[in-house]
């Protein structure tokens, strides 16, 4: 059996340091995270470093042994390369052998204090012989740890039941967003003013009483109450981007608490940062990005100096949200990782160096959590409630809300405090020279809406079976279920066929059409493509799709009738359409749409203020390419005379999603969000 070299080891090859145990490779600027399949890549050519490791060995080594083909291999070795490449440009760590295997280039040595796995030779025969007698000796011993271990195995896991819940408040409007005292004495929350803006709320527990603590001319939000209970942190947003703050908490409301607010620290525009204390109230922990093409980082503020460090990094090769919630305790910092739209990833950490200590897959979006004990987290995803018992990795249900869970804390006495939103959006329709009246309007979310062709068939997604489903308004107005949606119920992206008679979408790197007169549903490409948007491409046998197999994000023109393809892009390429034989595109990381003759030809810019959030909705109808400006509403831009016009005002409550057909326009507006704050006892059992 092949032995790998040692976890814990820590390693020099050439200028970078490859920290085993953490999975961390650096230089002297910079460092980033391997993912477990690179971890284990880099490993199996460090044990041979200099020679030629066949794939066969990596096979055996890297995949356990399973059936692996060649482009799985060659994705893994090229993604490793690129994680070198991006800390090292100037060196080649890693060479190809044609049909023989990979050799590592450069000298790899273990630094000091550490240890290596090293393959021994069989012992002789009398060794042999002492091994047998000492294993009898052993015996007794060795059972007696059995037994130790099944007692432990069969013990009941200490774990929380949830009592019985009870509203805290019932204001009109939502409540989100809560922070307490370790006294539990104080409570904030913020609630949305008569204007419009955020503000912070302080809600005493001991009487009741609420006052708000931030000013409506401002918007405030993501407030976070220090242990003390005397000062706050919180984010104020404003044009020229937005802020970390510190105020006081004084006993009596006065404008003095206001103007004596203090800048932490300054974040890019587009930030959403959610805040958590450390349990001494002198370190702030907040996550932030540097842009929203990029994913969330979790950093650590020092109140005292208001320095900053960056405390996280993404795997290489990442392109999800980031480091979505955060929470810290004396000994360890708990962060959710986001990883596909189902899935998230816990991490805990050290508070100061953020090295990992543990990693665990959590099999859902786990979007929020807080520390109960040392040993249970309680995580909250949709409209559950979960304990997480760190010492068996054990994930149970406590409680089911009737509507999303958005924020929640634990009390010092055994109280948890929950804040709910029950979001409900519609499908409006404008005919031309009518005005605007409610087309699809249940009890539940119904979204992401798309007119056929000849604009007389609507789909859309609806939650009112209870989780996302593939809807169809007939040209009746009969609605009708047309598909449950491939592997968790998630969020999707619906594409007519220039026929009318198929929608396509992709979900979790693949993609899929359902065929309408019998809804059957068809893998058009597997999750190995790593589909990111797919749109039909010239005809109904091609699809157009974007993909980051190759590490970064480019478009693709694959061909069902003979299963070929074609790379359209190398300079980026995210969401596409082909319209009169030109490719018109997007890009993942920069604002702009781009179009190309096609085969060949070189990209030129079309339209500078396309934003990058258009991957959701830009399409073309005849002659117009229909796109989204923040702020302002849905444009019209005319491909063959340049023509480019306001097409719609950006409604009350848009949501961003909608569709034009033969100037018939359909866009979703959510409703009224109503949300309030409940309290839940909680009993430990053991």
């Amino acid at each position: 059996m092949t032995t790998l070299l040692a976890a814990a080891c820590l390693w020099q090859l050439g200028p970078l340091h490859y920290d085993a145990n953490q999975r961390q490779l650096s230089n002297a600027d910079k460092q980033l995270y391997l993912e477990p399949r690179q971890h284990q890549l880099l490993l199996c050519l460090l044990q041979d470093a200099g020679q030629v490791v066949s794939r066969d060995t990596l096979i055996a080594k890297v995949w356990q042994g399973r059936i692996v083909s060649d482009s799985a291999i060659n994705r893994a070795v090229s993604m490793l390369r690129k994680a070198l490449a991006s800390l090292d440009q100037h060196t080649d760590y890693i060479e190809t052998m044609p049909k023989l295997g990979y050799r590592l280039l450069v000298a790899a040595n273990t630094r000091a204090g550490t240890d290596a796995a090293v393959p021994h030779a069989a012992a002789a025969a009398p060794v042999a012989r002492r091994h047998r007698f000492y294993a009898v000796l052993l015996l007794p011993l060795l059972t007696a740890i059995a037994v130790i271990a099944w007692w432990f195995i069969t013990k009941e896991v200490p774990h929380v039941k949830a009592g019985h819940v009870a509203p805290q408040s019932s204001f009109n409007g939502v409540e989100s967003q809560l922070s307490i005292n370790n006294a539990a004495t104080v409570l904030l929350y913020q609630r949305q003013a008569d204007n419009g803006h955020q503000q912070i709320w302080l809600h005493r527990l001991t009487d009741n009483n609420h006052r708000v603590l931030t000013p409506a001319e401002q918007e405030s939000r993501n407030a976070a109450i220090s242990p003390d209970g005397s000062q706050f942190a919180y984010v104020r947003l404003a044009a020229g981007g937005c802020q970390l703050m510190l105020q006081p908490i004084l006993p009596q409301p006065t404008t003095e608490q206001q103007t004596t607010s203090r800048l932490l620290h300054h974040c890019p525009t587009d930030n959403t940062p959610l805040l958590s204390w450390h349990p001494d109230g002198k370190t702030l922990y907040f996550r932030q990005r540097t842009d929203k093409t990029q994913p969330y980082q979790i950093y650590q503020l020092h109140i005292a100096s208001a320095a900053v460090r960056q405390l996280t990094l993404p795997p290489a090769n990442y392109a999800g949200l980031g480091d979505i919630a955060v929470a810290a305790s004396a000994q360890q910092l708990a962060l959710l990782r986001y990883t596909t739209a189902d899935r998230s990833e816990l991490l805990l950490l050290d508070p100061n160096s953020g090295s990992i200590i543990q990693t665990q897959p959590l099999p859902l979006r786990a979007t929020a959590l807080t520390w109960y004990n040392q040993q249970i987290l309680l995580l909250s995803a949709g409209q559950m409630l979960y304990q997480y018992h760190l010492p068996t990795a054990k994930l149970t249900p406590l409680y089911q809300a009737a509507d999303p869970v958005t924020s929640f804390v634990v009390a010092s006495n055994d109280t948890l405090y929950f804040t709910t939103a029950g979001l409900s959006a519609d499908i409006w329709h404008i005919a031309p020279g009518a005005g605007a009246e409610a087309r699809i309007n249940s009890s539940r979310p119904d979204t992401m809406p798309r007119l056929s062709h000849d604009a007389t068939q609507l789909a859309f997604l609806s939650t009112r079976q209870g989780h996302e489903q593939l809807w169809l308004q007939l040209a009746d107005g009969t609605e009708q279920l047309l598909s449950e949606l491939p592997g968790q119920p998630g969020f999707i992206r619906p594409e007519w066929s220039a026929d009318d008679n198929h929608l396509l979408f992709s979900k979790d790197g693949a993609a899929y059409s359902v065929d309408i007169s019998n809804a059957k549903l068809q893998t058009l490409l597997t999750a190995d493509k790593q589909v990111g948007i797919a749109n039909w491409g010239p005809d109904n046998n091609t699809v157009l799709y974007s993909s980051q197999r190759d590490g970064d994000w480019q478009l693709w023109l694959y061909n069902t009738a003979n299963n070929t393809e074609q790379k359209l892009t190398t300079h980026g390429g995210y969401s596409g359409r082909i319209w009169q034989g030109k490719l018109y595109f997007s890009k993942y990381h920069q604002d702009g749409l781009w179009y190309k003759d096609l085969p060949s030809g070189n990209e030129q810019l079309l339209l500078a203020q396309f934003d990058k959030i258009n991957w959701l909705n830009w399409h073309i109808d005849r002659n117009n390419l229909y796109y989204y400006v923040p702020g302002q509403g849905i444009y019209r831009f005319n491909l063959v005379n340049g023509d480019n016009t306001l097409h719609l005002a950006e409604p009350g409550r848009f949501v961003r999603h909608f569709s034009v057909r033969h100037g018939k326009t359909v866009f979703v507006r959510y409703r009224e969000l109503q949300g309030d704050i409940y309290r839940l006892p909680l009993i430990q059992s053991h």
